[in-house]
């Protein structure tokens, strides 16, 4: 069956599904498809003049962005290239709460193009926006053209790993309390498609073997999932000396940080390739990991145009860290302008694979899953595991850890305790970190049963609660 839809899907059935629906999904991944290997520079022109059209739209139609522009006294009309998007004030997500609806949204398009969407509030504010279902066709492609890069096609059985959360728009409320729930039959007749959707807070060895154990031996499939979630079913599988029924074919991880101790966890548990894909609900699919040269990542441009910019809003150096800035291309309805994502990634430099993509060396993660020390220095979720894992050494004594930040100079590592740790280890480990972490800062180290997730059910390496 998996030769019959290769051959079926992208001949047939994707081409007269565009023909008929009036739609361009199919026509917009095989642009994907070219536009990887044209020059960066024509790909740069490419966005510019989509950006162009974009700044006319929102000072023309979405009162925010009018405002804000008059403000910071910008012609859109001066801005040609991607750089001068500098002289673009930030926006945040505090900026557009405090004005959505009325002032966020364009008000010449119709009702029906307004998809109402909130995010799950891991940072304790859920975030309402509205998505332009006219602009599906671009994420979805973005989607499909990733997965193609992963190996995944369409027609492979979709593992999905995720929170609960994630479930409750998609079908049966059941898929939240970690039972299966399958994709509509139709699409699986059609395209050959199959999601199984497990919840991974809930999720045990025992329940996910039962569920390899239903698809059977010879089907393919691969696993879309939180880091989190598949690193510790990975722990979990190492632990047990079990072996999967089938492995997969690929892991994509998605929606939090893949640092390196958990992919390497995971690939070395299901025995194949581990990609890392970079989405968030504001922007969806906006990059991965090169096929090639899978540490540095892919943007699509003709999709997103993300910058990297320092605290004060210029643009990072190369090799310099700062925060994610990105601008939606296809969001007409809501329009996202120099939005900060909230997380910190590093410019990469043009891949050796040939592609003309915009490149990110690192993504370090979340701004709030981050430790502020008395001295200044933000010490994220990746500089903080390097310390632990490579410097320090804490794999025999610890299972599983979580840092909170509840005051100015103080942080609680919470751990799960291995048979090997001890209270030598306990205060020796707090003095290291607390030198590491700067003059003024104290470290408790406490012992712990389990490290609960986010009611979004995510875990954070990193819990800043500082008041505000």
């Amino acid at each position: 069956m998996d030769a019959l839809y290769r051959w079926l899907v992208p001949r047939l059935i994707f081409p007269l599904y565009d023909a008929l629906s009036g739609r361009r999904l199919w026509t917009e991944v095989r642009r994907l498809r070219e536009a990887q290997w044209q020059a960066p520079a024509d790909l740069e022109a490419r966005a510019a003049r989509k950006l162009r059209h974009l700044l006319g739209h929102a000072a023309a139609q979405v009162p925010y962005y009018r405002d804000l522009f008059a403000r910071a006294q910008i012609d859109p009309t001066g801005i040609r290239t991607l750089a001068d998007l500098a002289r673009v004030p930030i926006t945040t997500k505090s900026d557009l709460r405090a004005h959505f609806p009325g002032r966020t949204t364009a008000a010449n398009l119709p009702a029906r193009r307004r998809q109402p969407m909130t995010t799950s509030g891991s940072t304790g504010l859920p975030f309402a926006f509205y998505a332009d279902t006219a602009a599906a066709d671009v994420w979805l492609a973005s989607y499909l053209f990733f997965r193609e890069w992963a190996g995944a096609p369409l027609w492979e059985t979709r593992v999905h790993i995720a929170a609960p959360p994630h479930f409750y728009e998609r079908g049966p409320l059941q898929a939240s309390r970690g039972r299966v729930s399958e994709s509509p039959l139709l699409r699986r007749l059609l395209l050959g498609e199959r999601v199984v959707w497990l919840s991974g807070p809930d999720l045990t060895l025992e329940a996910f073997l039962a569920c390899l154990r239903a698809l059977g031996r010879r089907h393919r499939y691969f696993l879309f999932a939180f880091p989190s979630h598949a690193a510790e079913l990975a722990t979990h599988l190492l632990a047990s000396g079990r072996e999967l029924p089938v492995c997969p074919t690929v892991v994509i991880a998605y929606a939090e940080d893949l640092t390196p101790a958990r992919a390497a966890q995971i690939q070395r548990a299901f025995r194949c390739p581990v990609v890392n894909h970079y989405s968030s609900l504001e922007v969806l699919h906006m990059a991965q990991s090169c096929p090639e040269n899978p540490p540095l990542f892919h943007v699509n441009s003709e999709r997103v145009i993300l910058r990297i910019v320092r605290a004060d809003g210029t643009p990072a150096s190369p090799g310099q860290r700062g925060r994610v800035v990105v601008t939606d291309l296809a969001n007409s309805v809501m329009p996202f302008i120099n939005y900060d994502q909230g997380d910190w990634a590093v410019a990469g430099p043009p891949c050796p694979c040939g592609r003309g993509f915009p490149t990110l060396a690192r993504l370090e993660g979340r701004e709030d899953e981050a430790i502020r020390t008395l001295g200044g220095k933000t010490m994220t979720a990746v500089s903080l595991e390097r310390f632990l894992l490579r410097v320090w050494g804490v794999i025999p004594y610890v299972a599983e850890y979580q840092a909170v930040q509840a005051a100015p100079g103080a942080v609680l590592l919470q751990i799960v305790p291995t048979l090997d740790f001890n209270q030598a280890v306990s205060r020796r480990l707090a003095a290291d970190l607390a030198e590491w972490l700067g003059p003024g800062m104290t470290v408790t180290v406490e012992p712990v049963a389990r490290i609960d997730p986010e009611p979004s059910g995510k875990r954070l390496t990193i819990k800043a609660s500082l008041p505000s």
